[in-house]
């Protein structure tokens, strides 16, 4: 079942609405967008500003247990108490230490103070002996030898630093307190001869998510090693974990989706063994705010739309009255009830509409009566024109027989005058063929040359030279005929001279050319027919408006002259397709 169509008015009211409509929408969308937009802007730099407080309290303590190993490995002191050490360690064999004698290694280290709070340090010399600044008394580090970190630092070259992450806090009495914490080890030459020490400095965990536990809620901060492993975390079941998200390149953020939930994400990297902060704000928390503003925005976006569409049907309907009442009556006047009028008037456009309507109708009443009359007029004139038509045929078949006769009775040349004087009234009165070829149209300048030089006592000669690929070409029915004629009347002065016809063809142009040795066109004449200006002649102006008319611009018309030295005219005629046409 077809949809009856709406009408003018109809869709003049759906039209308005929706231009209430599609603004009001694209401005929700654009502000939701916008807002949204902000809003992870803010969260951003929230977590921008979070990091950048992190990343300088962890590189601080970071680049203070860096700064502990030069103080311990540089320190010449030092060196020469744990060589002396290691050495009555060796000598002695008993695998025992006197830690009493060499208190004072231990209390140096005791010395040593770290940028945000508790430190261990462990001092791990060949053969088992180690010195700390914390109590050994129930502790044995024996099994630090055997770690397989340990292993893979002896296979190192000196002077090589390693962050181990995250370890289980080795120090029992201290367990409970920090269960983990974050160890880096040095390896350094204890002799020039290889011996190898190590220096063991260990951080509990909990000082780093101290500095995390700041920003606790959102956004959530991690510290990750090289490898994406958990560092430090605010919740402590984390660590040791792989992160949950990749971490976006330094200075850009992103969006993850993990458990689930989407989150904005933001890193920063540390100058240190690769390792970086990672902020984690969930997506909901950010965008959070944009439902209720959307929904009031909504509401009153609405409650404004109702109002104005209210407003705008009740001015549209007053409006369209006069063009309703003016479309009933082109109704009925469609119908054929000619008398009915709208009477719609006013001093806006659409009373001067139905002014000129009815006026029309008037007119048109008026018109109806007066073409009656000329029509009986006509019709009685075509009778009279009929009656007094002589049949062409019946005049082209009595020329031909008079040629017959008289070229019978050995009168060859008026037999062939006759012959071409036919010839050219049958192509003055057939209009069955607008186009004809370039050889007919030239055949029939030959007629008219020979009929002018028939009624002339001196003789002009026609000249005719065209290339084989344009025999054929099509153009408009007797276009050379007026600048023959042109150049015999103006140019020969209707005396002896030559009139050359040149044709060639380039690519999809074909080239016709008229040059007469007269006497030339003057300047003046030649600059006011370039112009358009009116001239005496009308035969030139004729060809060149009927070809400008059938080809357009593509038609050009050029005219050299020199006195004395005739007149030369070009056409550049487009072919269109039509020198592919083949006459039998």
């Amino acid at each position: 079942m077809r949809m009856p169509l709406m009408s003018w008015r109809q869709k003049l009211i759906v039209m308005s609405l929706l231009c209430l409509a599609v603004p009001s929408v694209i401005t929700l969308i654009l502000l939701g967008l916008y807002a949204k937009n902000e809003l992870k802007a803010k969260a951003v730099e929230k977590a921008e500003q979070s990091l950048e407080v992190a990343e300088l309290y962890t590189s601080n303590i970071m680049q203070d247990m860096v700064n502990a190993f030069n103080s311990i490995q540089y320190d010449s002191e030092t060196i020469t108490d744990m060589r002396i050490a290691w050495n009555k360690y060796k000598q002695d064999g008993t695998g025992k230490v006197d830690f009493f004698s060499f208190r004072h290694l231990s209390e140096k280290l005791d010395r040593i103070t770290f940028f945000g709070g508790e430190t261990y340090v462990t001092i791990l010399l060949p053969n088992g002996l180690y010195f700390t600044n914390y109590s050994t008394y129930d502790n044995s580090l024996g099994f630090m030898y055997k770690e397989k970190w340990l292993e893979e630092m002896a296979a190192e070259p000196g002077n090589t630093t390693a962050w181990l992450g995250t370890q289980r806090n080795y120090i029992r009495s201290e367990a409970d307190k920090y269960p983990n914490v974050v160890t880096i080890i040095r390896k350094f030459q204890l002799y020039n001869n290889g011996v190898s020490a190590y220096i063991i400095l260990s951080k509990p965990e909990g000082q780093f998510r101290q500095i995390f536990s700041r920003y606790e809620g959102d956004p959530v901060l991690m510290l990750l090693d090289k490898n994406g492993t958990i560092v430090s975390h605010t919740d402590p079941s984390q660590i040791g974990a792989k992160a949950p998200v990749s971490a976006p390149p330094q200075g850009q953020n992103g969006r993850s989706e993990w458990n689930g939930a989407d989150y904005l994400t933001v890193s920063h990297a540390l100058p240190f063994a690769g390792w970086s902060l990672l902020s984690l704000t969930p997506y909901d928390k950010v965008t959070s705010g944009i439902g209720s503003m959307f929904n009031r925005t909504f509401v009153l976006q609405l409650s404004f739309f109702l109002l104005f569409a209210l407003l705008l049907l009740y001015f549209l309907s007053q409006w369209t009255k006069p063009v309703i009442r003016l479309a009933r009556t082109a109704s009925k006047v469609e119908k054929g009830f000619l008398d009915e009028r709208s009477g719609v008037r006013g001093r806006h456009e659409v009373g001067f509409l139905g002014l000129a309507f009815d006026r029309m109708l008037d007119r048109i009443s008026d018109m109806i009566v007066q073409i009656e009359e000329e029509q009986t007029r006509k019709r009685m004139a075509e009778l009279e024109l009929l009656q007094a038509q002589i049949n062409p045929h019946f005049l082209f078949n009595t020329l031909n027989s008079i040629r017959m006769q008289v070229i019978l009775k050995g009168e060859e040349e008026i037999g062939g005058i006759i012959g071409s004087l036919s010839t050219l009234l049958r192509m003055t009165i057939n209009r069955n063929n607008e186009y004809i070829p370039l050889h007919e149209e030239v055949a029939t300048v030959g007629h008219y040359m020979q009929l002018m030089n028939f009624r002339h006592h001196e003789q002009a000669k026609l000249t005719v030279n065209l290339a084989s690929d344009t025999l054929l070409a099509s153009i408009p029915r007797f276009t050379l005929q007026p600048l023959v004629e042109n150049a015999y009347i103006h140019g020969l002065r209707q005396k002896s001279g030559e009139i050359a016809i040149t044709s060639w063809k380039r690519q999809a142009t074909l080239f016709i050319q008229i040059h007469d040795d007269g006497i030339g066109m003057a300047e003046e004449a030649l600059e006011r027919f370039r112009s358009g200006a009116p001239m005496s002649g009308i035969g030139l102006r004729n060809v060149k408006e009927r070809l400008q008319i059938m080809y357009g611009i593509r038609f050009e018309m050029e005219m050299t002259s020199e006195p004395g030295a005739g007149l030369r005219i070009i056409l550049k005629i487009p072919l269109q397709g039509r020198e592919e046409l083949i006459h039998a």
